[in-house]
């Protein structure tokens, strides 16, 4: 279970700093290029499909391998520029998004991990209060106390 190595799987200070500078260079770069859309431009803008994808494609190919067929009343240059940016874009975000899933990851497990160690503090809290007759404990026991749901009813099932 990768819940066993977490111990060892902390980012130090150098690659919080590396990974901060990086995710703001990120930024940086796509700031400089996007376009904040209102939902009703993302409506109209909208989302092509992969049938649409493929005919932006095939056109690509009329254009490279038999120009003579193009219009006259398309600016290539920028069609061939809006392609390879787009063709980019959707690989950069491919990985962007495996980086996502892989930090999530690691939240998930971090968290977990931290709630066991609440769950096992709160149970020191308890032994301590009931056996240990040391002062503290109690205020810390009714604070925490309020995250637990009240066990040891049974709700009928209607």
């Amino acid at each position: 279970m990768p819940i066993e190595n977490l111990g060892k799987n902390h980012f130090t200070a150098a690659e919080k700093t590396q990974l901060n500078d990086a995710v703001d260079t990120i930024m940086s770069l796509i700031g400089a290029k996007t376009y904040n859309l209102s939902p009703k431009e993302r409506s109209k803008y909208g989302k092509i499909g992969d049938k649409m994808k493929l005919l932006i494609t095939k056109t690509k190919e009329y254009h490279e391998n038999t120009p003579a067929l193009q219009s006259p009343d398309v600016n290539w240059e920028e069609f061939e520029a809006d392609y390879e940016t787009r063709h980019f874009a959707s690989q950069k975000l491919l990985q962007l998004r495996a980086a996502v899933e892989m930090m999530l990851n690691i939240k998930i497990l971090h968290d977990h991990d931290n709630f066991q160690d609440a769950l096992r503090d709160y149970q020191y809290a308890i032994y301590k209060n009931k056996f240990g007759n040391q002062l503290g404990f109690a205020p810390k026991i009714d604070s925490l106390k309020d995250f637990f749901p009240k066990t040891g009813k049974k709700h009928k099932k209607e």
